[in-house]
């Protein structure tokens, strides 16, 4: 145990720094987009990410989160590896040619008949290919805990993406063209390098019993995932019926700094969890090793929850302009739904294992009929508050179904309403924060006030017991410990 915390310790250390690295270069393409694209372009370019994300998925099928599954499975893993990036690479030319000849039926029809909207799916669907095999390597080095390796792929894809952009949208005024050309391209070099780099590891072949046992895997979890992007992006087209794209735009911007929670602690988490979890549930003491990690995910993510939260107004000003000054307003909705959508690796630990991946699709279509149906409720009483207000709703509800399935086939022993009980500090965190700023509005005082809650959130999550000392040290602290007690073991050998 202490071997995997600290090996678990390392790996999130680098996760997290990369993220936060990848994020600051992204947060550096949100302005330049927002200050040289007007509030309706930049909602059709928010429209346009939301398609790629759902074409990502058919292209994709699955087949490397089904590598990730069943990688602690097969002996030969390069060939496991290789079996992934032929299928990816063949499935994706096929898919490459599907999008040419299909892009002139329905752009006009998806994109209103924007300029340049021809191109739009075609390049989705090449940066979707691309980015399938970048995430196949970057699953396989992840999965063996070489995190620098896993995490340094998406980093390069971002930084590239950024000097890209520099280029084809801003020097040559390309659009939005320009955007997803430089997407393109980052992700086409990444994945030259590193095939060049593996390149005598490197076989063309598919073996019948892996690509079978990854592609059921995959495909079991395709229409899951559809629900899914169903519940996170299909808000932005009911948001442009009832509304307008500068609507789409606003909420994009409020979506964007409210999911930064994402990179800056659910995914690098999540890195080390899935290779953590699919290891430790074999183990006598498996539920209680899961059960510490799942206490650690609820205290830094509702840390997250708060700052973003607090600093919300902040980043929009950092960000954007003043016409998407209501955007802050969006943020301690969308981050607590993100909160609440990685607990769900918690919740469905038990199906997956089980392989029960048709309750886990029909429960994520579950979510996203729940998440339909509040948005239509919703978005024409409170606009684009009542969308980010029913993806809550859905996340939660969702939470709730999971929990009852999965703890069926692998009982952690958590609670379901364990999550809820840091409302006690938060509501009043964000209550004092809310009623001062209607009184102070100078930036030194907020953030210095910011800062003052944050801190207070972590003593009284200390003081009620919602998390110990030792819980958030980790094993730091018995190795500082054994390295003092060695220090002094050799310090009194040579004085002897």
């Amino acid at each position: 145990m202490p071997t995997d915390n600290r090996k678990m310790l390392s790996s999130g250390a680098v996760y997290l720094c990369s993220s936060i690295l990848t994020q600051l270069v992204n947060l550096l393409l949100i302005p330049l987009y927002t200050r040289n694209l007007s509030q309706e372009q930049f909602g059709q370019y928010d429209l346009i990410i939301s398609v790629q994300m759902l074409l990502s998925l058919m292209i994709t099928l699955g087949v490397h989160s089904g590598m990730v599954r069943f990688f602690n499975e097969f002996e030969n893993r390069q060939e496991l590896r290789n079996t992934a990036l032929t299928f990816a690479l063949v499935w994706g030319t096929i898919c490459i040619g599907g999008a040419w000849a299909l892009s002139p039926l329905v752009s006009s029809f998806v994109f209103d008949a924007a300029e340049g909207s021809g191109l739009y799916i075609p390049y989705v669907v090449m940066i979707s290919v691309f980015s399938c095999l970048n995430l196949i390597y970057s699953s396989f080095y992840s999965m063996q805990f070489k995190a620098l390796k896993s995490s340094s792929i998406q980093f390069s894809v971002i930084l590239s993406t950024l000097f890209f952009a520099l280029y084809f949208f801003l020097s040559r005024d390309m659009g939005i063209v320009g955007i997803l050309t430089a997407q393109l391209f980052s992700n086409v070099l990444v994945f030259i390098m590193l095939f060049a780099l593996n390149l005598g590891t490197y076989r063309f072949i598919i073996k019948r019993d892996p690509i079978r046992q990854m592609l059921g895997y995959g495909s079991g979890l395709l229409l899951g995932d559809i629900s899914a992007w169903v519940l996170s992006l299909s808000d932005r087209f009911l948001i442009k019926g009832y509304m307008n794209l500068s609507s789409v735009a606003v909420y994009s911007i409020g979506y964007k700094i409210g999911m930064l929670i994402n990179p800056a602690f659910i995914t690098p988490f999540m890195s080390v969890f899935t290779a953590f979890k699919f290891k430790a549930y074999k183990d006598e003491d498996g539920p209680e090793k899961i059960r510490k990690m799942f206490r650690l995910y609820n205290f830094v993510g509702w840390l997250c929850v708060l700052g973003l939260t607090l600093f919300a107004h902040v980043a929009v000003r950092l960000v954007a302009t003043e016409e998407y000054s209501s955007a802050g307003t969006l943020v301690p909705l969308i981050s607590f739904s993100y909160f609440l959508s990685g607990s769900l690796a918690f919740y469905s630990l038990g199906l997956h294992i089980a392989n029960k991946m048709r309750i886990n699709y029909l429960i994520s279509l579950l979510a996203a009929l729940i998440n339909v149906a509040c948005n239509i409720v919703l978005i024409p009483w409170l606009g684009i508050y009542g969308s980010a207000l029913a993806t809550v709703i859905s996340y939660a509800v969702t939470s709730a179904v999971f929990y009852h399935y999965g703890s069926k086939y692998y009982p952690l022993g958590l609670s379901i309403f364990y999550p809820y009980k840091y409302l006690a500090i938060y509501l009043p965190a964000y209550a004092l924060h809310a009623v001062f700023m209607r009184i102070e509005h100078s930036l030194l005082i907020e953030i210095a006030l910011n800062v003052l809650l944050v801190a207070a959130f972590i003593a009284c999550s200390l003081i009620f017991k919602f998390v110990s000392i030792r819980e958030l040290t980790g094993d730091l602290l018995p190795a500082l410990n054994r390295k003092s007690k060695n220090l002094l073991m050799e310090g009194a050998k040579s004085e002897s």
